[in-house]
């Protein structure tokens, strides 16, 4: 009721008047009577008539005695609830009170008006601002529901979405759109069209909550939500069949964030097989170009190799073109250390790089790892030792992490100029063991460090002999032990590269 006086015409406001007197409950009456106000009136003039009035029909408002025989208005208020009642009660008593009218306000009464000032017009009033007081609270409590209502859906809708992009491929996607949006709107029956796009085909799932077989019929109630992407243009329709919506506001703008949620579904599903067969397709012209590349490099190798003995041979006749021969061998092994480097980013890029740890003592790593790199930074006139190495174990591919310091050490050298320094270290750090790479070269420029790690980032004093992989292969293995690596660089006072591992238990 938003107001009493709308009830002209309308079915009688009913009353339920407990009192034991018979002169007060017409007293009562006639004030009512007298109002403008459709009534009904219920009479009782004692708790177990009132029980029985309550228990056989509903009422718009109580107006109950404070004082009836063996009982009192409280516990008639209190009794009314118990049924089920949320009637506004307006207490009545044959004298004042100011405390008895709080206490009765605090436990539920909606008004307490001495007896003595029902015939001049203030029982009325008290019962219209009681009956509007009580359809605000009403309203106010539908709407909550609402609102709570329509925020578990919002929640489910996320959930949904989840579902949905976990689906897999796009075909199993739309599967999932039109079984998420039978569960979510309560439908009969839920229908997804999605039209032919590019490479994708025209694709149609129905999804219902009837028995297998049996056919849903279209009804004219039939909702159909147009599927489309962010510029607009149609993708496809979803169908609707005996949906349950909260109301028609709430329920066309949720189907219409469902729609958009299940079209950037679609659209992620699009992308991510596209990514997937470029994926594919890439790791295959990799596998290709390295089986293809390998086989001529070998060739030139042993041929390098043969004329290399021939020539240093005792009699031998060309020992002027001993370094060209040396050129050529230093050549191959850059190009097949490029198509290891290529073929381990393709398979961090897949997830298919495995690592297998051991318990292994760090300072072997260390000691191996200085031992790879002597030849080389002797040839460019760089000092490489260890410092710091604690005696710890730790949880270690071998070969891996020997590849790590290769790609860290090597990198150190392109940047260390001769004379300069390399240092290897290990410490522990809590339950980690950290390694580092320290040199003395030109450093980083800051705005450098964040991309260091990227897959084909190079710095601009790389050479054009470097893909850019090295560093992000190093992460990747880094990360499969379940370490971390960083780097820590001031431009004209060197580079630490860092990385860590567990300890072996």
């Amino acid at each position: 009721m938003s107001d009493p006086q709308s009830h002209r015409g309308e079915r009688a406001l009913r009353f339920l008047l407990v009192d034991d007197d018979a002169v007060d409950r017409l007293a009562v009456r006639r004030a009512l009577q007298q109002s403008s106000l459709p009534i009904e009136i219920t009479e009782a003039a004692d708790l177990e008539a009132a029980r029985a009035a309550l228990t056989e029909g509903s009422f718009d408002c109580l107006i109950v005695d404070y004082l009836i025989p063996g009982s009192d208005g409280q516990q008639v208020i209190e009794l009314a609830s118990s049924l089920g009642s949320t009637a506004p009660a307006i207490v009545l008593t044959g004298h004042g009170d100011e405390m008895l009218a709080s206490e009765l306000m605090k436990r539920g009464a909606a008004d307490y008006l001495p007896k003595n000032q029902v015939a001049n017009g203030q029982l009325v009033r008290s019962v219209v601002q009681a009956l509007r007081a009580h359809e605000l609270r009403r309203r106010e409590r539908e709407a909550r529901e609402v609102l709570q209502k329509h925020a578990e859906r919002l929640h489910a809708m996320v959930e949904c979405s989840e579902r949905i992009h976990a689906a897999g491929g796009v075909e199993q996607m739309v599967a999932a759109i039109a079984v998420e949006a039978l569960r979510l709107f309560e439908a009969r029956a839920v229908t997804v069209e999605v039209e032919a796009r590019g490479d994708l085909p025209a694709i149609t799932r129905v999804a219902t909550a009837v028995e297998a077989g049996a056919p849903v019929p279209e009804t004219p109630d039939d909702i159909v939500q147009a599927l489309r992407d962010s510029s607009g243009q149609r993708v496809g329709r979803m169908v609707l069949q005996g949906g349950v919506f909260l109301d028609a506001l709430a329920g066309s703008a949720l189907l219409g964030k469902f729609a958009r949620m299940a079209v950037v579904a679609l659209e992620n599903g699009a992308l991510l097989r596209a990514a997937t067969a470029a994926s594919q397709s890439r790791d295959e012209v990799l596998a290709v170009v390295s089986h293809d590349l390998r086989s001529p490099l070998g060739t030139v190798s042993m041929g390098a190799a043969m004329l290399r003995r021939s020539i240093t041979a005792p009699g031998g006749r060309y020992a002027d073109d001993l370094e060209v021969i040396n050129r050529i061998s230093r050549s191959c092994k850059r190009m097949e250390r490029l198509i290891e480097d290529l073929l381990d980013a393709s398979r961090l890029d897949s997830g298919a790089v495995l690592v297998t740890p051991r318990a292994t003592p760090a300072a072997e790593l260390v000691q191996e790892a200085l031992d790879a790199a002597t030849l080389e930074a002797a040839a460019g006139k760089v000092t490489v030792t260890a410092h710091e190495v604690a005696p710890l174990r730790v949880m270690a591919d071998r070969d891996r992490v020997l590849q790590v310091f290769s790609n860290l050490v090597g990198n150190a050298l392109k940047f260390t100029p001769a004379g300069g320094a390399i240092s290897l270290g290990v410490e522990r750090v809590g339950d980690l063991a950290r390694f580092t790479v320290a040199d003395t070269g030109a450093g980083i420029p800051p705005e450098h460090l964040p991309k260091l790690f990227d897959r084909f980032w190079k710095g601009e004093r790389s050479g054009r002999h470097s893909a850019g992989l090295g560093l992000y292969i190093a992460r990747g293995i880094v990360l499969a032990h379940g370490g971390q690596i960083a780097a820590e660089s001031e431009p004209g006072r060197g580079t630490v590269f860092s990385f860590t591992l567990p300890l072996s238990p």
